[in-house]
């Protein structure tokens, strides 16, 4: 199992370039919810920063009125995906929203990502997108707390 611990924005950049971006070290990764007075990074440590994923209050229209906040940039080593990682993130961070009174996590999931989502208990909402950012398919995906 790897260590979780509360980490700054500006620490989630090289894994967002490295696994988001296609190694692109100069893309811009920052979102403007990083700074957000209420919102939190997660990262995940074997010896190194293994994952990452990042937090904000932000509503969802597709859970009007809730207490709702997004997953945003979850990123995992490439040589460490498929070890329960970024379940262990979601996990941590799905105690400290509920423990807050929220009642939603969602996030813009990658279609490519969307079974990991699933096993969460996250489900589909809505029609599917194609990010600016990446070009890649996406769909929003709920959680209800």
């Amino acid at each position: 199992m790897t260590a979780l611990r509360a980490i700054s924005a500006g620490a989630t950049y090289s894994l967002r370039r490295l696994v988001l971006r296609s190694g692109d070290m100069t893309a811009d990764v920052a979102f403007p919810q990083d700074e957000n007075l209420d919102a939190f990074h997660l990262g995940a440590f074997d010896h190194e920063l293994v994952g990452i994923a990042s937090f904000s209050p932000t509503p969802t229209r597709y859970r009007e009125g809730s207490v709702a906040w997004q997953l945003r940039g979850m990123a995992i080593a490439h040589a460490q995906q498929g070890k329960g990682i970024g379940a262990q993130i979601v996990a941590a961070a799905v105690e400290r929203l509920r423990n807050e009174g929220a009642s939603v996590l969602w996030c813009n999931a990658r279609d490519s990502a969307a079974a990991f989502y699933e096993k969460l208990g996250f489900v589909t909402e809505g029609d599917g997108f194609t990010t600016e950012a990446t070009g890649l398919p996406h769909h929003v995906m709920v959680l209800d707390l």
